[in-house]
């Protein structure tokens, strides 16, 4: 990418922005940097001076400016998106521009690019994927769970607390290089072969391979003016030639969608009722795949609810073969998972069966999912259903709608013997005698605190896990 001198405004430092600016500084451009929302201390921002670049928490007019490097969820409306499209200055994702980034990145250079979005699923597909291609390959892998290393299905932790959002792909890639270098005296062949990013609301276009788990369940960004599934597919716009989109059967607004003749299409489904190139079905805790030449038979561990990752496990599965590893590999992996933890996992807590299914990407159809699952073990266990519920909100953006928590209390709080409410939002829900909470964690101590021994704790905190 040649830059020369140009001008560009990078809006919105919150969500991976300044990482952004400051890489295309380094790459030549005249940069301006707009806090957006108003929450960088000014300490930081006066970093990004040592960069030559100049911020702003307010708008500045946009005629000095020959691009306009903005994330898919920004408000249209914020004056100087109007002012960009009014003057016809060319307008720029902040996933579009990473992928620029990354382009003349050599440290990444030769190594597989694995990027996985869509509205469920995403970390479950990473997180398979990685124990799938780290029997064959070195994987670096970063979800909301954190920046991992990969190595014969052992995950080792490089770093934990970046979000999604694709500004943090850079910074994902400059932790695994700290990382690599101060590894290598010991081992030199620690050299990532792939790296897969789980990535918010859509792809790079840097990709070799990009993964769409699912479409379902859309809401709406921009201040309620479009729909995730739409910002989701750039991950097949802006496929790269050359490179594999990987999609799910039964969304019919991605497998309708005009690709370049150069991209291949795979699809995977895990309906039992419609087809794709991989495919899976459930048979009680036995798992099928099936990809028209093959079938694989595989009894799942119990400890998890294998229907919360059927959609996981097969789009991995997929991914996994259209890399060239072996159906061995595939099915042991299957076989061997014991679910992750926030994610439909049954695990001890101070000495009581808990539930855990509170991470990032939590919504009230998930609890509502997770409920029907938890009854099902009440009832083989005569026990009560402890639920522990809501969101830490200063860290997951979209949080857990106190309304939606109100419309499922009001038709399913019948099934639920206690309850801890966390957040500061969840007091404005109305529930007979519910207790609070401000923390997941104060969550869980005030649900194993109430709970009885053979009781069930059912953790549902929208959290960044």
């Amino acid at each position: 990418m040649t830059a020369g001198q140009k001008n560009a405004a990078v809006l919105d430092l919150t969500h991976g922005g300044i990482i952004i600016a400051q890489r295309m500084a380094q790459l030549g451009y005249n940069v301006s940097a707009i806090d957006v929302y108003n929450t960088v201390d000014p300490a930081t921002l006066a970093d990004l001076q040592d960069f030559n670049i100049q911020t702003s928490k307010t708008p500045i007019p946009v005629d000095e400016f020959d691009m306009i490097v903005a994330p898919v969820h920004l408000d249209p409306n914020y004056e100087m998106l109007q002012q960009a499209r009014d003057r016809g200055t060319e307008i720029v994702t902040h996933h579009k521009i990473v992928g620029k980034i990354l382009s003349q990145d050599k440290r990444i250079a030769g190594a597989k690019i694995i990027e996985i979005t869509g509205t469920k699923a995403k970390t479950s597909t990473a997180s398979i994927l990685a124990d799938m291609l780290s029997h064959k390959l070195n994987v670096v892998l970063h979800t909301t769970r954190g920046l991992e290393y990969w190595e014969n299905g052992t995950a080792s932790l490089i770093y934990q607390g970046l979000s999604i959002a694709p500004g943090n792909i850079l910074h994902a890639v400059d932790k695994t290089a700290l990382y690599i270098s101060s590894k290598s005296k010991s081992n030199s062949n620690i050299a990532p072969d792939v790296y897969i990013f789980e990535v918010s609301i859509g792809g790079t276009g840097y990709a070799d391979i990009g993964i769409l788990t699912t479409l379902t369940q859309d809401y709406k960004i921009a201040n309620n003016t479009a729909w995730a599934s739409d910002a989701k597919m750039q991950m097949l716009d802006n496929a790269k030639p050359g490179s594999t989109v990987i999609i799910n059967y039964t969304d019919d607004a991605a497998t309708g969608r005009n690709l370049s003749d150069s991209v291949k299409t795979v699809t995977f489904s895990d309906s039992n009722d419609c087809t794709g190139d991989v495919t899976l079905a459930l048979d009680e805790d036995t798992i099928i795949i099936n990809s028209g030449n093959w079938m694989s038979v595989v009894n799942a561990k119990p400890g998890y609810d294998i229907e919360s990752y059927t959609t996981a496990m097969v789009a991995a599965a997929t991914a996994a073969l259209e890399m060239g590893v072996e159906l061995d590999i595939i099915r042991d992996t299957l076989a061997d998972f014991e679910g992750l933890s926030g994610r439909m996992r049954e695990q001890v807590f101070e000495g009581k069966t808990l539930i855990d299914n509170s991470n990032s990407g939590m919504n009230i159809t998930s609890v509502e999912k997770s409920l029907a699952y938890a009854s099902i073990l009440q009832i083989k266990k005569k026990c009560r259903i402890i639920m522990v519920l809501g969101e830490e909100a200063a860290q997951v953006c979209e949080g857990l709608p106190p309304e939606d928590v109100s419309g499922f209390l009001l038709q399913q709080g019948k099934n639920i013997d206690e309850l801890v409410l966390v957040g500061e939002r969840m007091h404005a829900v109305k529930h007979e005698n519910a207790h609070h909470a401000d923390s997941l964690s104060q969550g869980l101590s005030v649900a194993s605190g109430i709970a009885g021994a053979n009781d069930l704790i059912l953790s549902c905190v929208k959290c960044f896990r």
